[in-house]
């Protein structure tokens, strides 16, 4: 069975888990309170951010857009404004790409400094629709998505057919 897993609960599993780090450059991990009995999961190694905006605020989510670049240096990806809704988003938005291991620092600072617009964090893993579901956190107003798009049953074919 494969499960995602954040890379902040590994250390609290440490203690009582067995552990095995797969040969894949660590993506994976075996995690089980026996040796008998274990699963994989996979670590999260980044999260992503979505800013939210309207037609109106295309100049305050700009400045929202540069005063985060210039407050997180630890972004690994800072996308361009897209102007329309694009995927399961409903609105226009721009995204960034957080490291996991620095999400509970970022996520206040992507707070403070969002300016009232609305913005979704989720880590990225296999199954989408969790991830932008289940494991979502909101800033601000929690806005519609498109979930249609983001279908487990695919994702979980694709797993089986990549055997991984």
């Amino acid at each position: 069975m494969l499960k995602d897993i954040d890379v902040r609960h590994v250390l609290s599993l440490r203690n009582s888990m067995i552990l095995n780090l797969s040969s894949n450059g660590g993506s994976k991990i075996e995690i089980s309170t026996n040796s008998h009995d274990r699963k994989i999961y996979r670590i999260m190694e980044k999260f992503h951010a979505h800013i939210y905006f309207t037609d109106n605020e295309i100049e305050l989510a700009q400045q929202v857009r540069n005063d985060l670049i210039r407050a997180i240096p630890q972004l690994t990806y800072v996308g361009e404004l897209i102007p329309k809704p694009i995927g399961p988003h409903s609105r226009p938005m721009f995204e960034i790409h957080i490291p996991a291991a620095e999400i509970d620092h970022i996520a206040p600072v992507i707070d403070k400094k969002r300016a009232g617009l609305s913005v979704l964090i989720h880590p990225v893993q296999d199954d989408e629709l969790a991830a932008h579901t289940v494991f979502a956190r909101w800033l601000g107003e929690k806005l519609e998505l498109d979930l249609n798009i983001l279908n487990p049953i695919k994702d979980t074919q694709r797993i089986k057919q990549s055997g991984t």
